[in-house]
């Protein structure tokens, strides 16, 4: 039987179990991740994923990537890029020692997951992408990566017309 909470402002629903015990509808539950558990709390949360299906995470489809694709140079990354037959695009961000620790090359690697996750809609939806990040670009804000990276793949777009 579920019951809705009659506090205002609460919106959340109450399930009364058989031995009379009332469970908030937002509480954990056995087997739930803490994501989850959030999610839940969190009124109106979108799942705002960067799924498997849109990486790069095998080694043989990097090396295909270096060797076939067109290569598109940046100030702060270089861009490899070609067409696939998946109907969507997929992403692969490789960064090296030399940007920096590894709070660096993390922190790089989810600034161009977010920006690749945020404009998917400017992006045609045939290509595998490569970024290999620059030594500098440790040091660069969102705003000028995505304006950098959109810039770089209108040009692959541009190479590769139809």
């Amino acid at each position: 039987m579920t019951v809705e909470d009659e506090t205002p402002g609460a919106g959340s629903a109450a399930t009364v179990t058989h031995q009379g015990r009332v469970e908030a509808a937002d509480a954990a539950q056995p087997g739930d991740s803490p994501a989850r558990i959030f999610n839940r709390r969190v009124s109106g949360a979108t799942a705002e994923k960067f799924p498997r299906s849109v990486r790069i995470v095998r080694s043989l489809d990097y090396q295909a990537l270096y060797k076939t694709s067109s290569k598109i140079h940046s100030p702060h990354f270089v861009l490899f890029g070609c067409c696939n037959t998946l109907g969507h695009c997929r992403l692969g961000i490789t960064a090296s020692r030399k940007v920096g620790g590894a709070v660096v090359r993390n922190r790089v690697k989810r600034l161009f997951r977010e920006i690749f996750r945020r404009t998917l809609n400017q992006i045609p939806n045939r290509f595998d992408m490569v970024v290999n990040v620059k030594s500098g670009c440790g040091n660069v804000c969102y705003e000028d990566l995505r304006v950098e990276f959109l810039a770089a793949v209108k040009k692959l777009a541009d190479r590769y017309p139809g």
